[in-house]
């Protein structure tokens, strides 16, 4: 399937951010060790789960462009990605040429343009990765389903992104971060991470093999 990769490579991962936690002794010399090392877990869980959800965006940017759709025929959410040039274009342009960018994108509306999205557009304001940046990215491919599996999962995605801020940009060490939790607590969130990641590829498998994109 289109979304095999990412699925192979979210699973093996996972697995190793598992094995990662079982290491981390209960108990040494230098009981430091211990709780820094599960403080940096959000930092290393994060990077996986950030780095997971740029691929399944790329991805279906991807098989979008290779279904050569008519712009025309598009949900109207997919607007925004395919003139996304177009729009930074009117943006940036000089008041003389405005109507020329607005013409070009008339132009394209009336005739059998083809959908091409830029591979390297990631539709979110450019913050962490948290329940908002889901919904926006899900909102801009005209996506209709709920993007995590559980409304309650939701408190977990926060507190992933906000502790890796707090480390990353010293507002906690990641002893400070890491003694607020055990092992079986971080095991728990590997999971729970992992499944948010494993439903988003399922529901963009499933909206490219259904053609949701298309009115």
């Amino acid at each position: 399937m289109m979304f095999d990769d990412i699925k192979e490579e979210t699973t093996r991962d996972f697995l190793e951010l598992r094995n990662w936690v079982l290491r981390i002794p209960d108990r040494t010399k230098d009981e430091d060790f211990f709780v820094i090392s599960r403080g940096l877990f959000f930092v290393y869980a994060y990077g996986l789960y950030e780095k997971i959800i740029q691929k399944i965006v790329f991805q279906t940017i991807s098989m979008l462009n290779e279904a050569k759709i008519p712009i025309c025929e598009c949900v109207y959410e997919l607007y925004s990605l395919g003139f996304s040039k177009e729009y930074d274009g009117i943006e940036n342009v000089g008041r003389e040429h405005k109507w020329e960018k607005r013409w070009g994108i008339s132009e394209k509306l009336s005739s059998k343009f083809l959908l091409n999205i830029p591979s390297e557009t990631f539709p979110t304001d450019g913050k962490n990765i948290r329940y908002k940046q889901l919904e926006s990215i899900a909102k801009t491919f005209g996506m209709r389903r709920e993007v995590i599996p559980e409304n309650n999962l939701r408190g977990f995605l926060e507190e992933l992104v906000d502790n890796r801020n707090h480390i990353a940009h010293g507002d906690q060490t990641p002893k400070e971060v890491g003694r607020n939790y055990t092992k079986s607590d971080l095991l728990k969130r590997c999971n729970v991470i992992s499944e948010i990641c494993s439903y988003t590829i399922e529901i963009y498998e499933q909206y490219i093999i259904d053609r949701e994109y298309m009115r």
